[in-house]
């Protein structure tokens, strides 16, 4: 199959976005194109391969995914962020793995969340009831909770995944345009689009699409935090992940589509006890830190977001799941 890539940048990731560029000059299988999708009222970097096309778009983490593609038609699209450095046979292996498994799209997996430190894993599951599962069968699952658990021991192979992360995903361009990332464009009105690409490919996987994830894919992770620096030093940070969190559950798990009355009293069932837990973690930190306002913060973000996902613009959307894939 024919491949391009697809890079989504504000052009500001510097030495990383040299690297990554240089890293695709030198893959086994070349793409038709390399076409850099850059925010509007930001400068085209200088560095270059000498293949690149800029195309300037709207700004925003969706906004510059969720696109009809027209200037591309390989059968293929590599979605990257700015800050991944390939290894030479990187889509060699990831195009393989498309094929081998009859996949619509398989992602590279770049976080490593079986590799974390224990003190690290147990801060997940703590904080935000992030788990390791034992299922040989699957990459990540995603639960009622909202959270996602991870692969406690993958093989280096591929895995089917309910769900994945987005710095290096090969799609099959009909695929892609058939998830229709437009509809999540709601996420850009957050400030930052706090979980866009676990959302994006958990579509993929409800509405029937064969999806994966690539544990040796060769695939490093610089992670630049060109599009994420900000946020990380915002004070609203908390008020905005409660919010997204709470949004995104709602739209792909208890108002999904496919919901049920039953459905939808086991998916609070599930959701309710983990925000509880969170509220009495934010209320403790809050306590040893002195800042009252990091609960108060939290709190806001759970009412938003359950008033936004009550309002009119974000009830008529499409629904989440449309279609099943015979």
């Amino acid at each position: 199959m024919t491949y391009s890539i697809a890079i989504r940048t504000l052009g500001t990731a510097g030495e990383k976005y040299i690297e990554e560029l240089r890293s695709i000059s030198r893959q086994t299988v070349q793409p038709e194109k390399v076409v850099v999708y850059i925010a509007e009222g930001y400068s085209r970097p200088e560095e270059t391969i000498g293949k690149e096309e800029y195309i300037w778009v709207k700004k925003g983490m969706v906004a510059q995914r969720a696109l009809r593609y027209e200037e591309i038609t390989s059968d293929c699209i590599l979605l990257l962020d700015d800050d991944v450095r390939l290894a030479p046979d990187s889509v060699e292996r990831l195009l393989k793995a498309l094929e081998e498994n009859d996949l619509d799209c398989v992602a590279a997996d770049v976080f490593k969340n079986h590799e974390m430190p224990l003190a690290t894993k147990v801060k997940a599951a703590l904080s935000n009831w992030v788990f390791p599962h034992g299922d040989k069968q699957w990459a990540f699952k995603m639960r009622g909770t909202g959270s996602f658990s991870y692969n406690r021991n993958p093989e280096p192979r591929c895995y089917l995944s309910q769900s994945c992360g987005g710095p290096a995903m090969l799609w099959r361009k009909e695929a892609l345009l058939r998830t229709r990332l437009e509809d999540e464009l709601w996420m850009d009105s957050l400030g930052f689009a706090y979980g866009d690409d676990a959302l994006i490919s958990y579509k993929l996987y409800k509405n029937g699409g064969r999806l994966g994830v690539l544990y040796d894919s060769g695939v490093d992770n610089l992670d630049a935090g060109s599009s994420s620096s900000s946020f990380k030093k915002s004070a609203d940070r908390v008020k905005v992940i409660a919010k997204a969190t709470t949004m995104i559950w709602w739209r792909s798990i208890y108002r999904n589509g496919e919901d049920t009355r039953w459905s939808r009293l086991s998916a609070l069932f599930c959701f309710a006890p983990k925000i509880i837990w969170q509220l009495v973690g934010m209320t403790i930190l809050s306590v040893f830190s002195l800042s009252p306002k990091i609960v108060l913060s939290y709190c806001r973000g759970i009412m938003d977001g359950i008033r936004s996902s009550g309002s009119n613009s974000f009830t008529s959307l499409s629904p989440f799941i449309q279609t099943k894939k015979s």
